[in-house]
């Protein structure tokens, strides 16, 4: 028996056919961002709160899965550009370190200075896009 398909769903069909082959069939990850804020450190140290917002990331960790984790988005440093630069440089550097701690190996953290000045950007660039887990640091 023939079943008569509609000609927009043959093509319709044929497009996602295409793009699927240009792309590599590749499904892009899902991203997952977390915010540590003002609570979360005491200088470029992690608080009890803060520790437990990274542990929290590491253990919801999953596969095709980015979790951007933004170490400076609400929490303003004071001082002049090179202070700020090594906070910011500490703060990183402490929450990759809590992030291996709790099983996050480190070929699977990335680091990322986040979108230029006054830009917005959610998505991570393709480079880190398959890192487990990405530091956002806003300098």
């Amino acid at each position: 028996m023939n079943i008569p398909v509609p000609p927009l769903l043959v093509t319709g069909s044929l497009f996602c056919m295409i793009a699927l082959i240009a792309t590599g069939c590749a499904t892009p990850p899902e991203v997952k961002r977390d915010y540590l804020d003002a609570t979360a450190w005491r200088g470029s140290a992690l608080t009890g709160v803060g520790r437990q917002n990274v542990v929290d990331a590491a253990a919801g960790a999953a596969p095709q899965t980015v979790t951007l984790i933004d170490v400076n988005q609400r929490a303003e440093v004071a001082g002049d550009v090179e202070r700020r630069a090594r906070v910011l440089d500490r703060r990183v550097a402490n929450v990759q370190r809590e992030l291996h701690r709790n099983g996050i190996a480190p070929a699977a953290v990335g680091e990322w200075p986040g979108p230029v000045q006054g830009g917005v950007q959610t998505y991570p660039p393709s480079e880190l896009q398959t890192k487990q887990m990405v530091v956002i640091a806003h300098y």
